[in-house]
């Protein structure tokens, strides 16, 4: 039984260097110039052990970008978390939740180029709209839970009276829209007025879901 850890444990260290050393060529080279050797060089690994991860050089790319959206999710979602922590329902919990939750995004994403330079080169990580075609959109069960974790942030706060939200489960797939949106023009164009670009959209997101005199 320790031995299966200790082996499952290094297979996970592993793949994780793997898809760390991918982020970094991809995000370096793009999907068409990097080659399955300069991430097995980088990640520390035989060319050969890359396909014991992956099929091929395309679900590479797919596992590790997946693998760097959980980061930036799982980092919100902390973010989210930690912000609600000692605050009563009612008296702003939902409020610091939901903006902790944006913030956490924007703030990730601004330290992370990798990201932002596959998502400048490939526009279908993030496709129009959450309801496209099947297939439309490569990376569905990520972008999902994202939509997920903004319906529960309103939802609690419909329930608390703190948001005026008539349909949370429409309202965080808008609001995750407006977000692509946000992202694309923030990260992908980086004319040095992303700051003031999420400032201005976030102070509007939060009046409008915001109970009157909540």
């Amino acid at each position: 039984m320790t031995n299966l850890f200790i082996g499952s444990d290094r297979r996970t260290q592993k793949e994780t260097a793997l898809f760390e050393a991918a982020l970094d060529v991809f995000a370096e080279f793009g999907f068409r110039k990097a080659g399955i050797e300069d991430i097995a060089r980088r990640a520390g690994i035989a060319n050969g052990t890359v396909y014991l991860y992956a099929a091929s050089k395309r679900d590479l790319y797919k596992r590790a970008v997946e693998y760097g959206l959980d980061a930036w999710q799982a980092h919100a979602a902390k973010a989210a978390e930690e912000a609600a922590e000692g605050t009563e329902p009612g008296r702003g919990r939902a409020r610091n939740r939901f903006e902790a939750l944006c913030r956490a995004a924007y703030s990730y994403l601004a330290a992370e180029p990798r990201l932002r330079r596959i998502m400048s080169r490939d526009p279908s990580l993030f496709p129009a709209a959450p309801g496209s075609a099947e297939g439309d959109d490569p990376f569905e069960s990520v972008n999902g839970r994202s939509v997920a974790m903004l319906e529960r942030a309103i939802r609690e706060g419909v329930d608390t009276g703190e948001f005026a939200v008539e349909d949370p489960a429409a309202a965080a797939e808008l609001l995750f829209s407006l977000y692509r949106v946000m992202i694309e023009k923030t990260y992908v164009e980086e004319d040095g007025g992303e700051r003031k670009r999420f400032e201005a959209g976030l102070s509007i997101i939060m009046n409008g879901i915001s109970a009157r005199g909540a």
